[in-house]
């Protein structure tokens, strides 16, 4: 019952739609309709041209996660399957905010600054995967993909006694992967539409 209170308080958390609220404040437009239609800080730095609500957005919804994951460590003493259902469920909210009929933004910021409540490591290895890959495609879109998919496979192949030096979270390196292994999923959802398009632009070139 605890999880499942967990889980709703901070999918509510994660729905504050800080996209919407500034693009509306600012711009007078509706995020959902413009440019990729996500309700993101890069989508809002797009419809804006404004580097500060970009930035402010994307520190607002890092914010989200980052005080969903500490807040429920601080009610919970600190245990750790409380702490990882925080962030599922501000991710998943941000993502599908009902307030904004389930369409929202992509969560990288919400899960970056979430996972950094739990150790470094998840956010050091989906950063240097993105890196790699947008530097040879100059492409946002394909490195969050690749970096998606290849953060919970490379987690899991180090040791896990190097792992385990760069956890702060009680929990062991195994619970760590499969946390970040359900973020990877919940983001790989959310990036449907990138694969569809990825898988599009190969045929086309055949």
């Amino acid at each position: 019952m605890n999880l499942i209170l967990v889980f709703f308080g901070s999918y509510l958390v994660g729905s504050i739609p800080f996209a919407f609220l500034l693009v509306r404040a600012s711009a007078g437009v509706d995020i959902r309709t413009a440019a990729s239609g996500n309700v993101g800080a890069f989508n809002a730095f797009t419809v804006t041209k404004s580097k500060w609500i970009g930035t402010t957005t994307g520190v607002l919804d890092g914010i989200k996660g980052l005080v969903a994951v500490l807040l429920v460590g601080w009610l919970f003493q600190w245990e750790f399957w409380p702490q990882a259902t925080a962030l599922a469920g501000t991710l998943i909210g941000h993502n599908y905010p009902i307030w904004l009929k389930f369409h929202g933004g992509r969560g990288l910021a919400t899960a970056a600054m979430g996972s950094l409540a739990f150790g470094p490591a998840g956010l050091i290895v989906w950063g240097l995967a993105w890196l790699v890959v947008y530097k040879r495609t100059k492409d946002i879109l394909r490195g969050n993909l690749a970096a998606i998919l290849a953060t919970p496979l490379v987690l899991y192949v180090i040791p896990s006694d190097w792992l385990a030096t760069t956890i702060y979270a009680r929990c062991s390196a195994m619970d760590y992967v499969v946390m970040m292994s359900v973020v990877s999923v919940i983001h790989f959802l959310r990036h449907l539409d990138v694969v569809k398009e990825v898988l599009g632009r190969k045929t086309v070139s055949k």
